[in-house]
């Protein structure tokens, strides 16, 4: 078929019709025309690109070898302002599908790296071709790996120190995992801030020779290597909830503002540092006067909670996971930050408990990707709450959870970051005032 693309999809994907049925189609963009073979799912058509026709004025030649291989970046062949566009219409008409919403959106902050802005990395460890260890990823919905030197969204001291480490990972005979020993390398997690290099190796039932820690530790950047056993078949998560400290320091130390956080290899942080100051501080201008008491839920290690605390004379924290609410704690110490306070429990429970005891006059949520719950939802519904901040990363669960919320509350302000330039992934901050 030739056709004519119309619309981009959430995931970056052309959408063009055909007999009144979208098609989805990888790797094409608005006003392209293209061929391809279809592929009939019922309500919708997958289009499988064989060349494009006509290209669209925006699209620009592929900095990347890999670009359409492993499908990481979509938007990679797109000028970098129209990505900003693409996404800004993502976000619109999600708001407008599912929360009816039609008032204005301030843009899409852009991104002040377009490559090199990733700080971590959660790879898998594979043999290649030749029988050696490598890095790799997989496509959505396929198990084959894409193997590559370096991945340009990384940052650069990043991919250096990953690649050493695969290589002396090698030097010294290692493996890739095996199901049937429960032995071998399974996984390779990397976070790199300010010059300091966590890495985790995640392993089966090994032992890491001290020859290979003592070339790690040779790598300029390197100030912790840690292990995790994980020998389950088709595990939920690699990361075992237990680390071994192999050498080094436990957390690193990273500047935000006038703070300073530490983090664990298991503690959540933006992968784009510059993206995530950006957001903290437009959080933060949304609170014009200090207030009473301040909740978030999903704290993590409490970046967000510590930057507010002179907002208000109180400021609890929640998440469900202990090790973040322990990082949480530890940097309110090192900060001297007083009238900060976390809770280790699920954000619906613990929010629905607050709320009862006392009002607050702020609450800041930032969800995973799937967004709030539905007690959480129920409860926020019915609360009097003044002003809710909801930071998302999933415009969709954004835009259906501000169709449950849009009874109680008005939407005062929605602002877009690019956290993930070259993917269709985008960041909004949107500020809710009661009724």
């Amino acid at each position: 078929m030739i056709l004519t693309v119309k619309k981009t999809g959430i995931n970056g994907e052309g959408i063009a019709y055909f007999e009144k049925k979208p098609v989805f189609i990888e790797g094409c963009f608005i006003g392209e025309t293209v061929k391809c073979s279809l592929d009939d799912r019922g309500r919708y058509y997958v289009g499988k690109l064989e060349k494009v026709i006509k290209k669209s004025k925006a699209r620009i030649s592929q900095k990347c070898p890999y670009a359409g291989k492993c499908g990481g970046c979509s938007l990679i062949e797109l000028r970098y302002e129209d990505q900003l566009e693409v996404k800004k219409e993502l976000l619109r008409e999600a708001l407008h599908k599912y929360a009816g919403y039609r008032g204005s959106i301030e843009g899409i902050v852009p991104s002040g790296r377009i490559f090199g802005y990733r700080n971590k990395c959660n790879l898998p460890v594979v043999m290649d071709d030749s029988g050696k260890l490598a890095n790799a990823l997989y496509r959505a919905g396929s198990n084959k790996p894409v193997f590559f030197d370096r991945c340009l969204l990384h940052e650069e001291g990043l991919e250096d120190i990953r690649a050493r480490i695969i290589d002396i990972l090698n030097t010294h005979g290692l493996r890739a995992y095996s199901n049937k020993e429960k032995k071998g390398i399974r996984q390779l997690v990397m976070r790199n801030l300010d010059g300091q290099c966590h890495i985790v190796l995640i392993t089966g039932n090994d032992r890491i020779d001290n020859e290979v820690i003592k070339e790690v530790f040779e790598i300029k950047g390197v100030v912790s290597l840690y292990q995790g056993m994980n020998t389950q078949k088709n595990p939920v998560k690699l990361m075992p909830d237990r680390l071994t400290l192999l050498k080094g320091c436990e957390s690193i130390e990273l500047k935000l503002g006038s703070h300073v956080l530490k983090l664990d290899p298991q503690a959540f942080f933006q992968l784009n540092y510059g993206q995530a100051k950006a957001i903290y501080e437009e959080v933060d201008s949304l609170i014009t006067d200090k207030v009473s008491r301040i909740i978030e839920a999903y704290c993590g290690i409490g970046a967000i909670s510590l930057y507010l605390s002179d907002r208000a004379d109180e400021i609890i924290g929640i998440d469900i996971e202990k090790k973040s609410i322990e990082n949480a704690e530890e940097n309110a110490r090192i900060n001297g930050i007083t009238n900060a306070r976390f809770i280790a429990e699920d954000a619906s429970s613990a929010v629905r408990k607050l709320v009862r005891e006392k009002k607050a006059d702020v609450l800041v949520v930032d969800p995973p990707r799937s967004g709030l719950d539905e007690k959480l939802l129920e409860c926020l519904r019915d609360s009097d709450i003044g002003t809710i901040i909801y930071v998302s990363c999933n415009p969709a669960t954004l835009a259906k959870d501000l169709g449950v919320l849009k009874k109680s509350y008005r939407i005062e302000k929605v602002k877009g970051f690019d956290m993930f330039p070259n993917t269709a992934l985008v960041e909004t901050v949107c500020c809710l005032y009661h009724r």
